[in-house]
C-alpha cells in the first residue's frame, strides 16, 4: 500500500527537464534505460533473489513515485513502488535466448507514465540449468548510467558476500543525500557563478551543427552499431595520456570533437558531453538520476601539433567540469534555445572510463547496454571492457540517419581515432577509412571504355558521306541534306586549307544561328584548325581582348560586321565562300589536335580561352551516342549559342549519328513560346535547357502537352522542384549532366526521371574515361556524406587556357592518384553519396556561411521553390558593410505579381529552413536576367533592401519608441532589433493586449491586435502606426491571428466562453505550413449588442461570416471549450448549406448535455471564467470577492494585461461569459455527418465522466489525440507544441481531398 504521509519532494533539477521532456511525449519508450547481463554458470536464485531485494530496498531512487501536482510536479518515496524480482522460465522454449531477447525488446519498447507506473523492474530469465539473463529496467527521473553501474555493482557486491558468507560492505546513502545537496546548490551562490560562466562562456556562440541536416526531436527508437577500437591504437591512446598527462578519455572526447569538425566544417563544433556531477559530492554513491550534459566549444586549428589540441580541449573540459553542477536545460533557457528546434549542442561524445561489467562469484557476465535515454541525434559512446578494450557504440536518431550511415559512422571514427593515436598532427589524419578511399578513388571511377584514337573531323567526315539524301540540316522551313552539307562544309574547308590554315590554328566564327553558321563549323574542323565562337552582341572591347589572346588568322563572319575586326584578322564573308568543293585532298588531324576554343570569364575579369583537343570532344560524343541511344530517327534542336560549350554536342552529335539538326532562329532560345512553337512543328525528340530558361519554358501555356524522347538540362544546378514540375508538364526523360568547358563540356548524368525523388538533384556518376574525386583540404579522398572539392581526371580534360600557362598550371595539376596524369581543379564543391552519385553544391570560392554555418544556397531554392509561389528563383549572397547576407531573387508563379506577399514566403521557409538560412531580403522581379549563355546574370541582379535581417537597430523615431515599449513589456534588458518579432520575443495574446494600450496612450491611435498579430515585428507594426487607416482594437467579431499561404484555405477558431479569440495566436503562429488563421469572437462584446437568442443563431451567423470570407473549399474550424460547441454546431449548419466543410477540431470540448443540469454559475461563474482567462485559478484566491468591481481591481492591481482593458471591454468579456452559459444550457446538438477531431486534456477531468466519447450521437466519426495537458492550458507552449504538428497534418490532409475532388469533378 502506498504510504500517504509519506513526505513530498520536489524535483531536483536533473529531473526537471527529464519530466517535462516527458509529458511532451509520453509515447516514448526511450525514457526507460536498461541493461541485461547474461549469465554463464550455476547461480544461485535464492541468493541471487535475496540479494537484488537488498540492494532495490537501499536505493530509494527505485521506490519513487512522480506526483503531477497543479502546484508543481513532486516525488515521493513509496515502498508500494519498489520492484519485485519476476522470475521467467523460458527453458522450456524451442529458442530461449531468442524468446528472451524478444520479452525484453517488448518490455523496452513499452512507455512508462512516471505519474500511474513503477519506475523500475527487475526480471531473470531462465534460460537454462546454468544459463540466465538479468534485465533491468529503470527510468531516467529515477536513475542515470553510473546509478545504474553503482546499483549493478551492488547486487554483485551482495551476492557474492552471501556465497562467501561474508559481510557486504555499507550501503551508500540514500536519496535524501542527492534531494540536499541539490536544494542547497539551488540556493548557492555557486550557482549564480557557474551560471555566469556559462553565459560568458556562450555570449559569442555558433550555431550547433550536427553531421546530417535535419530536426533534432527524440524519436521512440535508435539505431546502434558496436566496433572495437583496435588494441594497438588503445594502447598508444594510453601513453600518449602518460606522455601529455592528459587523461585517455579526454583525449578521445577531443578526437571525437574534431571528427565531428571534419563533418561540419565549421570553424568550430559544440558538442556535448556527459558529466556525472558526483565528484566531491555528498551524493557520490547514490543510484540517481544526477548526470549533466556539458556543451563544449572545440575549435580545431589547422597546422597545430596534435597534443596542442588536445591540451586546449582537456583545458576547456576541466572549466567545464569545474562549473558542471548548472544544468544545460537551465543554460538553453538563459540562452533563449528553447523552442523552435534550435541546439545548444551537437553529437553527444560519452565516455565510461570504467569497467562496468559485474563480477559475480562463479558466474560469466555478459554486459549488454539497451538504452541509455531519448537519442535526438547522434551519440558517441566509449565503454572500459576488461582491462585494455575500448568498445565505440554509436546511437542514433532513425528520423536523421539510416542504419547505413550508423555504421558508417561507427567504423569511420574507429579509424580516425586510430589513425590519430600515431599521428603528430590532426591535419594528418584522413576522415575517410582506407575502404572508403579505395571506393571512390578507384571503384566509382572504373570509367575505362574503348574509344577509337580518331577526330571529330573524321567522325563527321565519315557521317556526311554515310547517307547522303538524309535531311541534315533544318533551318526556317527549308532542309540541307547530308550531301549538300557535305559539299558546301568541303568547299569551304578547301578554302581555308589554300588560305594557309592548319592545325592548332585558330579560325573565329562569328555568325547568327543558320545553315552557314553550322557550315563554317565543320569546315574549319575538316580543314584541321580549331575554331573560336564569338557573340558579337559582345562589347568590342571584350572580342578585341578576346582576338589579342587568340591571335586568329581569319574570321568568318558577315559582311555588315566585318568593320568589328579592322586591323585584327582577315573576314571571310558567306557570300564569298565556295560553295562546290574541288575535290583536293583535306588534311588529318591528329587527336591531340585543338578542335575548338571557347572563351570563358575570368576571376579577374579577363576571358580566358579553354582549348579542348580532338581527343577529348570525341569521348564524350561517343560516349552520348552510345548511353542514350542516338540515332538516324532523331531531330536534335540547336538553340544554345556556340560561345556556350553545351552548343558544342547540339552541333556535332546528328552527324555523328545520322539525325537531323533542327536550328533555332536567332534569339529564339530566349523566347518559350517560339520553343514551343519549333520543338511541336519540327516533332524535335531532343533539347537542352539550362535550368533557368527550363523553368520559363515550362510556365508557357503552350508547352504543356508536349512529347519528346529526351530533355538534357546543364549549366547550372537542376532544382528537385524543377524537375518535378517539368514531369507535370512533358511527356520525355530529363537528364542532368555536369562539366565545365574546361572538360569537353560534360562529365558526369544523372537520369532525373520521374521517379527521382533525389533533393538536392545529383550530377550523378563519372562518364566513360574520366574520373570525379572529392577532396578535402590535403587532396585526401571525402568519405560519403562529407563536402569536399571536386576534381576531374581523364581523357576529356582540356589542354589548359590559350597562351595562359600559369592559370593552366594553377587549375590543371598533376594528378596524384594516377602517375603521369592530371586532374582539373573545378573550384567547385561536392560530396559522395552513399550509392555513389555526386552531389554538386556550389562554388566553394563562392561559399557562405552565416553565423559559422556553410549554407547552400541550392537547399534554400528548393524550399522557396517548393511553396508554390515561385515561377524561378535565384539566391545569392551578397555582402554590403562587411556584412554577407543571403537574398532571393523570385520571379512569382503564374497568377501573382511581383509584389506578392512575402511575409506569408519567409513564413512558409521558416517552417522548411534553419532561421539563419531565411534570407533576409527578397526581391520581386518580372523576370531573372541572364547571360547570352542563358546562365543567372548575377551582376544585372538589383540590389535588395535589406529591411529584415534580424540586426537593423530601430531608425525611425517610432521604431524606437515601440522597440523601447515592446523591451518594457516583456521586461528585456537587451536591445529590440527593428525587425524582432514580439510573438518570438515571448510575447502572448494578454501582453499584446498591454502593448496596444500603451501604444494607445503614446501616439493616440492603434492599428489593433489584428494588425499586431499580422504585423508583430518592429518595423512592422510601426508602419502600421504611421500609416492611416480603421483600428482593429482586437474586440471585432472577426481578427486575424496569423497570415499564411493564401492558396491554403484559412483555419476559423471559434472563442472559448469569453468571446475572445486571442488565446489561439500562439497555435496559429505554430502551424507549419503556415495558413491564415482568423479569430471569430462574440459580438456581444460591444456595447448595446445583445446575447443572440440561441447558439443555433449565433452559429448561423460565423458560418455567414466564414462564408463571406471562404465561399469556396473546405472551411476548416476548430474551438476550445465552448468554441468546440460552436464548431460542431457550424459544422451541421456548413453541410446544410452544402458547403465543403475540412477539420473540425474541439480542444477539450464537451457536448451540451454535460452541461444541461448543472446549475446557473451566475455572476460568480463568470467573474471567475475572467480570472481564468487572466491566467488566475480562481479557486486558489480565497479572499477576492466575486464580483465585477473587485476582479477588475485585482487584474489592474497585478499588472495583468487583461486589467488593462476598458471597463467596457471587460463589461463585455463577463457579459458574454454569462451569456454563453445560457446559450450551452439551451442548445440541443444535431448530427454531424463528418469527422470531429478531438484533442482531449489528459491531464484534467479526474473524477468527472468526461469523455469524448459523448460526441457519438453527433458526429460520423470521433478521432481522439490525447495531450498531456491541463483543460486551461491547452492554448499554453507545451500543448501547442502537441496539438500544432496533428492540426497541420490533418488540415493538409483535409485540403489535398479537397484538390483531389476537384479534379475528379472536372
Amino acid at each position: 500500500m502506498s504510504d500517504p504521509r509519506a513526505p513530498a519532494h520536489p524535483l531536483t533539477e536533473a529531473q526537471a527537464g527529464l519530466w517535462y521532456a516527458q509529458r511532451l511525449d509520453p509515447a516514448n519508450p526511450l525514457f526507460n534505460t536498461g541493461q541485461s547481463i547474461e549469465f554463464t554458470g550455476p547461480l544461485d536464485r535464492d541468493a541471487f533473489a535475496a540479494a537484488l531485494a537488498q540492494a532495490v530496498t537501499e536505493a530509494d531512487a527505485l521506490a519513487l513515485r512522480l506526483v503531477d501536482d497543479p502546484a508543481g510536479p513532486y516525488q515521493v518515496v513509496d515502498p508500494a513502488s519498489r520492484p519485485m524480482l519476476e522470475v521467467i522460465d523460458l527453458s522450456g522454449e524451442v529458442d530461449p535466448p531468442a524468446a528472451a531477447q524478444a520479452a525484453i525488446s517488448r518490455d523496452m519498447a513499452t512507455p512508462v507514465d512516471p505519474t500511474r507506473d513503477r519506475l523500475a523492474a527487475e526480471r531473470l530469465f531462465v534460460l537454462g540449468p546454468q544459463h540466465h539473463i538479468w534485465q533491468q529496467r529503470i527510468h531516467h527521473l529515477a536513475i542515470d548510467g553510473y546509478g545504474m553501474i553503482l546499483l549493478t555493482q551492488r547486487v554483485a557486491e551482495l551476492y557474492t558476500a552471501r556465497l562467501r558468507a561474508r559481510t557486504p560492505g555499507a550501503p551508500a546513502p540514500g536519496i535524501a543525500a542527492a534531494f540536499v545537496e541539490d536544494a542547497t546548490y539551488r540556493a548557492s551562490d555557486r550557482r549564480a557563478k557557474d551560471g555566469a560562466y556559462w553565459r560568458a562562456r556562450f555570449a559569442d556562440r555558433p550555431e550547433a551543427a550536427s553531421l546530417t541536416a535535419g530536426v533534432p526531436a527524440s524519436a521512440h527508437a535508435f539505431h546502434r552499431h558496436v566496433v572495437e577500437i583496435d588494441a594497438e591504437a588503445f594502447a598508444r591512446l594510453r601513453a600518449r595520456a602518460e606522455r601529455t598527462s592528459i587523461p585517455w578519455p579526454d583525449i578521445v572526447t577531443a578526437l571525437s570533437a574534431a571528427y565531428v569538425q571534419r563533418h561540419t566544417q565549421t570553424p568550430e563544433v559544440i558538442v556535448g558531453v556527459p558529466f556525472m556531477a558526483r565528484l566531491g559530492s555528498a551524493a557520490a554513491r547514490v543510484p540517481a538520476m544526477l548526470m549533466n550534459v556539458l556543451a563544449l566549444r572545440v575549435t580545431v586549428p589547422s597546422g597545430v601539433p596534435l597534443d596542442d589540441f588536445l591540451d586546449a580541449v582537456a583545458g576547456s573540459l576541466v572549466r567545464a567540469r569545474r562549473h558542471g553542477r548548472y544544468r544545460s536545460e537551465q543554460l538553453r533557457r538563459d540562452l533563449r534555445l528553447v523552442g523552435g528546434n534550435r541546439r545548444l549542442h551537437g553529437p553527444l561524445i560519452n565516455l565510461l572510463p570504467f569497467d562496468e561489467t559485474p563480477r559475480f562469484e562463479g558466474l560469466t557476465s555478459r554486459l549488454d547496454v539497451l538504452s541509455t535515454g531519448p537519442v535526438e541525434d547522434i551519440t558517441f559512446a566509449f565503454r572500459l571492457h576488461g582491462a585494455d578494450g575500448l568498445r565505440l557504440e554509436v546511437d542514433a536518431n532513425p528520423a536523421l540517419y539510416d542504419i547505413a550511415a550508423v555504421e558508417a559512422h561507427a567504423r569511420r571514427l574507429a579509424h580516425f581515432i586510430a589513425a590519430a593515436s600515431a599521428a603528430a598532427r590532426l591535419d594528418d589524419v584522413p576522415t575517410a577509412t582506407p575502404a572508403e578511399a579505395e571506393r571512390h578513388l578507384v571503384n566509382l571511377n572504373a570509367t575505362d571504355h574503348p574509344v577509337p584514337d580518331t577526330t571529330l573531323a573524321a567522325l563527321i567526315g565519315e557521317g556526311l558521306v554515310a547517307t547522303p539524301d538524309a535531311p541534315a540540316l533544318r533551318f526556317g522551313g527549308t532542309t540541307l541534306d547530308y550531301a549538300g552539307l557535305e559539299a558546301r562544309s568541303r568547299a569551304l574547308a578547301e578554302q581555308l586549307v589554300a588560305a594557309g590554315i592548319g592545325a592548332d590554328e585558330r579560325v573565329v566564327v562569328a555568325l547568327p544561328r543558320s545553315f552557314e553558321l553550322v557550315v563554317a563549323l565543320i569546315a574549319v574542323l575538316r580543314a584541321g584548325a580549331a575554331y573560336l565562337p564569338l557573340d558579337l552582341a559582345q562589347p568590342d572591347a571584350r572580342l578585341s581582348r578576346i582576338l589579342a589572346s587568340a591571335t586568329p588568322r581569319f574570321v568568318l563572319a558577315r559582311a555588315q560586321d566585318a568593320h568589328r575586326f579592322t586591323g585584327k584578322a582577315e573576314v571571310l564573308a558567306p557570300e564569298d565562300w565556295r560553295t562546290v568543293p574541288v575535290g583536293e585532298p583535306l588534311p588529318v588531324p591528329r587527336p591531340e589536335d585543338a578542335a575548338y576554343v571557347i572563351y570563358t570569364s575570368g576571376s579577374t575579369g579577363e576571358p580566358k580561352g579553354v582549348v579542348i583537343e580532338h581527343r577529348a570532344i570525341v569521348n564524350r560524343l561517343l560516349w552520348m551516342r552510345a548511353h542514350y541511344g542516338f540515332g538516324p530517327r532523331d531531330r536534335i534542336l540547336q538553340k544554345t549559342p556556340a560561345t556556350f560549350d553545351v552548343s558544342v554536342w547540339e552541333f556535332f552529335l546528328p552527324f555523328l549519328a545520322g539525325a537531323c539538326l533542327v536550328i533555332a532562329p536567332p534569339e529564339a532560345h530566349r523566347d518559350p513560346q517560339e520553343l514551343a512553337r519549333i520543338l511541336r512543328e519540327e516533332t524535335i525528340t531532343t533539347a537542352h535547357f539550362v535550368p533557368s530558361m527550363l523553368a520559363a519554358f515550362l510556365a508557357e501555356p503552350s508547352a504543356q502537352g508536349l512529347v519528346l524522347a529526351r530533355v538534357f538540362c546543364s549549366g547550372e544546378e537542376l532544382p528537385a522542384d524543377l524537375r518535378d514540375r517539368f514531369h507535370r508538364t512533358l511527356k520525355a526523360e530529363l537528364h542532368n549532366l555536369y562539366g565545365p568547358t574546361e572538360a569537353a563540356v560534360d562529365v558526369s548524368f544523372w537520369p532525373a526521371g520521374p521517379e527521382d525523388r533525389s533533393t538536392p538533384v545529383p550530377i550523378g556518376f563519372p562518364v566513360w574515361n574520366t574520373r570525379l574525386y572529392v577532396l578535402d583540404e590535403a587532396g585526401r579522398p571525402q568519405p560519403p556524406d562529407v563536402p569536399g572539392h571536386l576534381f576531374l581526371g581523364g581523357v576529356q580534360l582540356a589542354r589548359g587556357y590559350l597562351g595562359r600557362p600559369d592559370l593552366t598550371r594553377e587549375r590543371f595539376r598533376p594528378d596524384p592518384f594516377r602517375p603521369g596524369e592530371r586532374v582539373y581543379a573545378t573550384g567547385d564543391l561536392a560530396l559522395w553519396r552513399a550509392d555513389g552519385a555526386v552531389v554538386f553544391l556550389g562554388r566553394s570560392d563562392h561559399q557562405i556561411k552565416i553565423r559559422g554555418l556553410r549554407v547552400e544556397l541550392g537547399e534554400i531554392e528548393a524550399a522557396v521553390m517548393a511553396s508554390g509561389r515561385v515561377r524561378q528563383a535565384g539566391i545569392v549572397a551578397r555582402e554590403d558593410r562587411g556584412t554577407k547576407r543571403i537574398v532571393a531573387y523570385l520571379v512569382p508563379a503564374p497568377g501573382l505579381e511581383p509584389g506578392m506577399d512575402l511575409a506569408a514566403l519567409k513564413a512558409d521557409l521558416a517552417s522548411r529552413l534553419p532561421d539563419y538560412m531565411v534570407p533576409a531580403a527578397f526581391v520581386g522581379l518580372d523576370a531573372l536576367p541572364v547571360t547570352a549563355n542563358g546562365k543567372l546574370d548575377r551582376a544585372a541582379l538589383p540590389a535588395p533592401d535589406f529591411a529584415g535581417t534580424g540586426s537593423r537597430a530601430p531608425d525611425t523615431p517610432t521604431e524606437r519608441q515601440l522597440a523601447a515599449l515592446f523591451a518594457a513589456q516583456l521586461a528585456i534588458d537587451g536591445p529590440i532589433a527593428a525587425e524582432d518579432d514580439f510573438f518570438a520575443l515571448g510575447g502572448d495574446s494578454l501582453h499584446a493586449v498591454a502593448l496596444l494600450l500603451q501604444v494607445r496612450e503614446r501616439w493616440g491611435r492603434d492599428p489593433g491586435l489584428g494588425a499586431l498579430f499580422a504585423q508583430s515585428t518592429v518595423e512592422g507594426f510601426a508602419r502600421l502606426i504611421e500609416a492611416e487607416g480603421d483600428v482593429d482594437a482586437g474586440l471585432g467579431p472577426l481578427v486575424t491571428l496569423a497570415q499564411g499561404d493564401p492558396g491554403r484555405p484559412p483555419l476559423f477558431v471559434i472563442h472559448p466562453a469569453g468571446g475572445l479569440s486571442w488565446c489561439y495566436g500562439r497555435l496559429a503562429r505554430a502551424l507549419t505550413p503556415r495558413r491564415t488563421v482568423y479569430g471569430l469572437q462574440a459580438p456581444a462584446l460591444a456595447a448595446g449588442v445583445a446575447t443572440p437568442e440561441s447558439l443555433e443563431a449565433l452559429a448561423r451567423d460565423y458560418v455567414a461570416r466564414i462564408r463571406r470570407l471562404q465561399p469556396r473549399g473546405p472551411c476548416h474550424l476548430l474551438g476550445w471549450s465552448v468554441g468546440g460547441i460552436l464548431a460542431q454546431a457550424m459544422a451541421v449548419r456548413l453541410r446544410e448549406d452544402a458547403a465543403e466543410v475540412g477539420v473540425v477540431a474541439l480542444l477539450d470540448s464537451y457536448p451540451c448535455d454535460v452541461w444541461r443540469g448543472e446549475p446557473d454559475p451566475g455572476e460568480d461563474g463568470a467573474v471567475k471564467a475572467l480570472l481564468a482567462i487572466a491566467g488566475h485559478d480562481p479557486d486558489r484566491l480565497p479572499a477576492l470577492a466575486l464580483n465585477r468591481a473587485a476582479v477588475r481591481a485585482f487584474l489592474r492591481a497585478t499588472d495583468s494585461p487583461l486589467g488593462r482593458l476598458p471597463e467596457a471591454a471587460l463589461d463585455g468579456v463577463v457579459r458574454v461569459v454569462a451569456g454563453n452559459n445560457a446559450l450551452v444550457r439551451g442548445h440541443f446538438h444535431r448530427r454531424y455527418d463528418g469527422v470531429l477531431t478531438h484533442f482531449r486534456a489528459a491531464l484534467d477531468h479526474q473524477g468527472r465522466d468526461l469523455s469524448p466519447e459523448l460526441w457519438a450521437p453527433y458526429a460520423a466519426q470521433i478521432d481522439v489525440i490525447d495531450v498531456p495537458s491541463l483543460h486551461a492550458h491547452l492554448t499554453g507552449p507545451e500543448a501547442t507544441a502537441r496539438v500544432a504538428p496533428v492540426l497541420a497534418r490533418a488540415l493538409a490532409q483535409a485540403d489535398s481531398r479537397e484538390k483531389v475532388a476537384c479534379a475528379t469533378a472536372v
